[in-house]
């Protein structure tokens, strides 16, 4: 079977953004709804499980940008599930987060540390999470700051040995 990375990185993210818009949250809605929603979560946790098997053999045993890349949206979608969960079950954890898109942008706004101020957790469940993400975004800029710096040691010894055959 041919490989095409380029299907891969375009097949995760649409079945991770697709899994967060339709797998069912909460108590409400039709259980024949619910049922479709849950198939198609179903569908795309296989997705993403299918890509990150084939990102792992095609890997040469070392981070790739488009590996942060994919677990950065990983990252941002499943803390905005779980600050969607906690505004739904929990009403008093957040104020200003109501939809899905809501969560989804509190949560590249905390990644981002930018913090508009719009929304807020007020809950200490909803603070919790929101301490997780900054801890985790703490060793995502550590791990990209050691990726930059291994592609420019890379870059270096290749720019040394200009007589050996380089992997460009």
């Amino acid at each position: 079977m041919r490989s095409r990375p380029w299907l891969n990185r375009l097949l995760m993210p649409a079945a991770v953004l697709l899994f967060y818009s339709l797998v069912p949250v909460g108590n409400g809605g039709a259980p024949f709804g619910q049922a479709i929603g849950m198939l198609v979560a179903v569908a795309c946790v296989a997705a993403v499980a299918y890509v990150v098997a084939s990102e792992v053999r095609r890997s040469e045993r070392r981070l790739q940008p488009v590996h942060l890349i994919l677990a950065l949206e990983l990252v941002l979608v499943g803390f905005a599930l779980a600050y969607y969960v906690l505004a739904v079950n929990y009403p008093g954890e957040f104020i200003g987060l109501k939809t899905r898109l809501d969560a989804l942008y509190f949560s590249l706004t905390t990644m981002s540390t930018v913090g508009y101020g719009d929304i807020s957790a007020t809950g200490q469940l909803g603070r919790l999470v929101v301490a997780v993400q900054l801890g985790f975004n703490l060793v995502f800029v550590a791990a990209l700051v050691g990726l930059f710096q291994d592609g420019l040691k890379m870059r270096a010894q290749r720019l040394a040995r200009p007589d050996e055959p380089g992997d460009d």
